[in-house]
């Protein structure tokens, strides 16, 4: 999943004023070319803290066995890097909480 505590970190009130990010939703808005010479199309990507993803994966009947940090071509069992791009979550089926 995409790292919300990196989001947070590199946008600023003018980005929330000017609507490249939403706090409220944990959303950034870019625009992008899917490739060379077609159009931009606007881009909404969603950032998630570590405790929203234990409960979300909790609530769909997933137990959490671990949480790393990580970011294409360099994950590892290691702490989130408040700066890394991903979270990686490491999870069992079968095992609901109550």
């Amino acid at each position: 999943m995409l790292n919300g505590l990196a989001q947070i970190r590199r946008h600023t009130q003018k980005d929330a004023d000017q609507g490249r990010f939403d706090a409220a939703t944990m959303t950034s808005v870019s625009s992008v070319a899917p490739r060379p010479g077609l159009p931009e199309m606007e881009l909404r990507a969603r950032g998630f803290v570590p405790t929203e993803l234990v409960l979300m994966f909790r609530t769909a009947g997933l137990k959490v066995l671990n949480i790393w940090g990580g970011t294409a071509g360099n994950w590892g069992k290691r702490p989130i890097d408040l700066d890394e791009i991903e979270i990686m979550v490491i999870a069992q089926k079968g095992h609901r909480s109550v």
